[in-house]
């Protein structure tokens, strides 16, 4: 091969490498959520597994599969999956978004930002614009790390979800579920 050909052949690799897009890795990625009964007991839920991308142009778009939630209550998982969540119907909650390009593009290794990121939320068939106080850390040429620096307060009501919760409320014999449920995320992104 002809040092032409090398450097042709790198400058292809080094230029694939910096357009590639970036990846959720799901193994090392968390979406938790809080849910509040009584009025003042508070448990910790999350979701196991998380799929999403990251264009170099800056959109993004993760699911999270219904049936991967986590309340460490199995009866509980599956009154979830049943009344609330419909994931029968509706397999995969959805998040999409834009990020600022130019934020990505002036990230280097090492460094963080703190950016109120847009994001529309799609739960059943409503979806709801929401935003995100988020950092994202650039770990390396090849890894993103992005988490939320506040929960989101997601309201069931705006899902039109309340009538799936009055039924666990009911089912579980309590006197209130609080239809606000902090939401945080921690996403591990890989090119």
């Amino acid at each position: 091969m002809t040092m032409k050909k090398l450097a042709l052949v790198v400058a292809a690799a080094l230029s694939f490498s910096a357009a590639a897009d970036w990846s959720v890795k799901s193994s090392q990625s968390s979406l938790n959520f809080v849910s509040v009964k009584n009025e003042v007991v508070a448990e910790t839920h999350s979701f196991k597994d998380l799929t999403g991308s990251l264009t170099e142009a800056g959109d993004f778009a993760v699911a999270i599969p219904a049936m991967s939630i986590d309340t460490m209550i199995p009866i509980r998982n599956e009154r979830i999956l049943e009344h609330v969540l419909a994931a029968k119907q509706y397999a995969t909650i959805n998040a999409k978004g834009k990020v600022d390009s130019k934020v990505l593009a002036g990230l280097k290794t090492g460094d963080s930002v703190v950016v109120d990121q847009a994001l529309d939320l799609t739960l059943l068939t409503k979806t709801q614009s929401l935003t995100a106080k988020v950092k994202v850390t650039k770990v390396s040429d090849s890894q993103l790390v992005v988490t939320t620096v506040a929960p989101i307060m997601l309201d069931v009501n705006k899902f039109e979800l309340n009538a799936g919760v009055e039924k666990l409320r009911e089912l579980a014999g309590l006197k209130s579920i609080s239809p606000l449920v902090p939401t945080t995320f921690s996403l591990v992104l890989v090119k």
